[in-house]
């Protein structure tokens, strides 16, 4: 266990690797509870992302960006679209009150409820993860495209079959079955942080615990392993998404974190002027790269265009479980970004070769 965010979470269960490969293979049930998690209503929260949220019908979910005036990240978010002018959030814990406190100043006239601390988060990541959830959901969860959302109630065989706690804020999209009231109310998303298909489970906090030994039991013969902060850090980075404080740390915008899919150019939001005019410049980018020589890389660990020639920093870096190489992201001026180019990153005293490769690492 380690502290992170002001909360105690775990890192590992068995080992990185063991969970790692569990949920390349089978399935991995991960405790995500602390991850920011808003209610917003009102119709200028548009204006803050770099996504519009107007095309979209409710029920889809958005990977956005909150920028500040300059175009730099402030922090990446999940966006539940759940009526025309009420969005559930999901934003990275260590930014939780920044984020609550740039929505609340610049939102306009918006209501924001933080439910963080009133609902659970618990992740179903892998191949096998909706053969799981055909235990405990009405197919219609099943049924649910990637990026959307949908309101249900779980059933466990085991468990109780009413709430312990109540699942209060209110519910415009529908239900995707008819209720009979039993159950556990829940919100059910199909997005994940892994590259492996998956579901986000939302409940009261105070059924956590039930549905996490429930969904334990309905997994053992995949089987499904619980998986900590660790697996989660190497499954991402083999799929080069972004990790707030570490990709991304407050002085880098959407194009040089090579994030420019998350930006909707024909839609305004705060900070849209300086990432147009930057689009015209040179820039340095996030890229991926992969170890030659022997040597994982780590975050922190300069990168080098040739012996002596500092070019940039990495910001991820690990030994891949499913390639067994060390592989890594950092930040490159736009000459060295392209794939195949050699570099070097420094680990103590010794130059470790490497190489420019194409995003993600992992084809899935």
């Amino acid at each position: 266990m380690f502290e992170f965010g002001g909360w105690e979470m775990p890192l590992w269960y068995s080992s990185i690797q063991q969970e790692h490969l569990a949920v390349r293979g089978a399935a991995g049930i991960f405790d995500v509870s602390h991850m920011g998690k808003f209610l917003i209503k009102g119709a200028g929260f548009e204006q803050l992302l770099t996504r519009s949220l107007a095309k979209h019908p409710p029920g889809k979910c958005v990977y956005a960006m909150l920028l500040e005036e300059q175009g730099r990240i402030i922090d990446d978010l999940i966006v539940l679209k759940v009526s025309q002018e009420e969005f559930f959030v999901v934003c990275n814990a260590s930014m939780r009150k920044t984020v609550i406190d740039w929505i609340s100043r610049k939102g306009g006239p918006l209501e924001l409820t933080d439910m963080t601390a009133d609902y659970c988060c618990i992740a179903v990541q892998g191949p096998k993860s909706a053969a799981l959830m055909e235990k405990v959901a009405d197919p219609a969860v099943i049924a649910l495209r990637r990026y959307h959302g949908a309101f249900t109630m779980l059933r466990f065989p085991h468990g109780p079959m009413s709430a312990r706690t109540p699942f209060e804020w209110s519910r415009p999209i529908s239900l995707v079955a008819e209720s009979d009231g039993n159950g556990i109310p829940a919100l059910v998303t199909r997005t994940g942080y892994t590259g492996e298909d998956g579901f986000e489970i939302f409940a009261s906090a105070g059924d956590a615990p039930l549905v996490w030994d429930e969904l334990l039991r309905a997994g053992e013969q995949f089987p499904a392993s619980p998986a900590g902060l660790g697996a989660r850090d190497t499954l991402r980075l083999e799929m080069c998404y972004l990790l707030s404080g570490h990709d991304f740390d407050g002085s880098r915008t959407p194009l040089q974190a090579d994030a420019g899919f998350a930006v909707d150019w024909d839609h305004s939001f705060i900070g849209k002027e300086p990432l147009v005019e930057q689009k015209r410049g040179d820039y340095d980018r996030l890229v991926a790269f992969e170890s030659v020589g022997k040597g994982i890389p780590r975050e922190g660990y300069p990168l080098l265009s040739g012996p002596g020639e500092k070019a940039g920093m990495a910001t991820s870096g690990t030994m891949s479980p499913s390639l067994r190489v060390g592989i890594g992201m950092g930040y490159l001026p736009a000459r060295l970004a392209s794939p195949g180019i050699k570099i070097f990153y420094i680990v103590g005293t010794r130059d470790i070769e490497a190489k420019v490769v194409a995003k993600p690492f992992l084809r899935k």
